[in-house]
């Protein structure tokens, strides 16, 4: 990292994560929106995430970590390193053990964001939005936000390392 990335990323550092992370989806509301947004970082191993924010604490809350499942979604983001973007009930419904709940929320369309850092998984930015609302216009808008991101999963993925 050069000198000048690492003082950026100092300063923002100094930031606590949670009040940079309701920023961070204060912001893709406004520009993109959703109606659930969660951030989820990845483990070196690429085995568990790790919620560590969420626009909906009552349905999606913070609990630790979770198994990443061997299904569709495991094959494009884990092993091909490409965002995954669902765009109707039914192809969330193959997808997702936990469709009926996200439907109830009036979601039926999902972005998954791969933050990557030099080629390395670092987690997931993951929009949901009502059924055919999200297009590939909406992958490349979230860029930005995974760039600012970087330094908060940097920091979070290396404190997962420690827990195992």
């Amino acid at each position: 990292m050069d000198k000048e990335t690492q003082i950026l990323f100092g300063k923002i550092n100094k930031i606590p994560p949670k009040i940079f992370y309701k920023k961070v989806a204060n912001s893709i509301k406004s520009n993109i929106k959703f109606k659930l947004l969660t951030l989820t970082v990845i483990d070196k191993s690429l085995s568990f995430v790790e919620r560590v924010y969420t626009s909906n604490s009552k349905i999606y809350p913070l609990l630790g970590i979770k198994l990443i499942p061997k299904n569709n979604w495991n094959e494009s983001v884990i092993k091909q390193k490409k965002n995954y973007i669902l765009r109707t009930k039914n192809e969330i419904k193959k997808i997702y053990y936990d469709y009926e709940i996200i439907f109830s929320l009036g979601c039926g369309s999902i972005i998954n964001y791969l933050v990557l850092f030099n080629g390395k998984h670092l987690g997931t930015i993951n929009i949901l939005h009502k059924e055919k609302y999200y297009k590939k216009k909406h992958i490349k808008d979230l860029e930005k936000y995974s760039k600012l991101l970087l330094p908060f999963f940097i920091n979070h993925q290396i404190g997962m390392k420690k827990k195992k």
